[in-house]
Parts: structure tokens; sequence; C-alpha cells
């Protein structure tokens, strides 16, 4: 037996397919919950936002402080230990006015983008949801038409596989674009 790689170039990859893991058990496990009965199924499902939650909250916080501590900008004298360097920038004379019409075109141009933008991904989001609901609702009717002992339990399986063969691949294709690109960041 050969021993699961976990040097520095793999761990973005394990990490990512153990999140992906994570998301597609709770799939499967969220449509399985459908057979229970109510009590049990809120109780199942509620299992499932919380562990999804507890290992999400985590995540997100490490983010947002990598992201955060990008963005801060180096100044001088402000226990960066970085020395004061004049490089000749020439600050604008005026402050530029609200009153440029330019200033106002960009102001609108960038919000209609950004509208667009919204109103395309939560028509996908929709879409996506809609699309999978029907496919749900076939597929359970089919296993329950054929007869099959545990038709939820079967629909899970299906639901699951579906999400990773639709999440995994995505995912890993940009982990392999986000080291590259620290890769060549690094480098040069």
């Amino acid at each position: 037996m050969t021993k699961i790689p976990t040097g520095a170039a793999w761990r973005p990859y394990l990490s990512t397919l153990a999140d992906a893991g994570l998301d597609v058990a709770s799939v499967g496990a969220w449509v399985a919950a459908a057979e229970l009965p109510p009590a049990r199924r809120r109780l199942a499902r509620g299992a499932v936002a919380a562990v999804i939650g507890a290992v999400a909250v985590p995540g997100i916080r490490a983010a947002r402080s990598a992201a955060a501590g990008a963005d801060e900008p180096a100044v001088p004298g402000a226990g960066s230990g970085l020395p004061y360097v004049d490089v000749g920038i020439q600050l604008p004379a005026e402050d530029p006015s609200g009153d440029d019409p330019s200033l106002r075109r960009r102001a609108v141009l960038a919000s209609a983008v950004g509208v667009g933008v919204l109103t395309t991904a939560v028509a996908a989001s929709v879409g996506v949801t809609v699309a999978g609901r029907r496919l749900e609702r076939r597929w359970l009717a089919r296993l329950t038409r054929r007869g099959h002992p545990h038709p939820h339990r079967a629909l899970a399986l299906r639901m699951a596989g579906l999400y990773a063969a639709l999440t995994v691949p995505s995912r890993l294709i940009a982990v392999r674009q986000v080291t590259k690109t620290g890769r060549r960041n690094a480098g040069g």
C-alpha cells in the first residue's frame, strides 16, 4: 500500500477533495432523510446543517483574515519596518468633483454591470435548483414505480453522484489555477 502524499504541493488538492467529499455526503444525507418521519427528518437535516456550519465557519474566518491581511496598505513608520521612500508620486492638485460626467457614466455603467451579474447569478441558481428538484422527482417516481426497496436511499446516492460529477472537477481546476498563479508569482 502506498502512502498518501501530504507534501506542500498536494495539500490544496487534498483539502479541496475533503471539502467536496463533505459536500457530497451532505447532499446524500439531505436527500436520504426524506424517507424519515417528519421529526427525525428535521433532526437529521438539522445535524447535517450543523456539521456544514461547523466546518465552514473556520474556513470563512481564515479566508477573511487572509484577505484582510493582504488588503492592508504598507504604511511607512506604522510598525511595518518599511523605510520611507519618495518615488516621485504626485498627488492631484484638486480632488475630482462628483459633477464630472465621465465619473457619473462610469458609476452608472458599474452599477448596471453589477445588477446584470447579480441577476444572472440569481437566475442561474434558481434554474439549477428547479432542474435539480424536477430530476429528483423523476428519479424518485421511477424508483418507486419499479419497486425499489429503498427509493430515497437510491435517490440519495444518485444525487450525491451527480453533485460530485458536477462540482469536484471544477473545484480541482480552480485549485490548479490558483497553484499555477502562485508558482508563477513566486518564481518571477
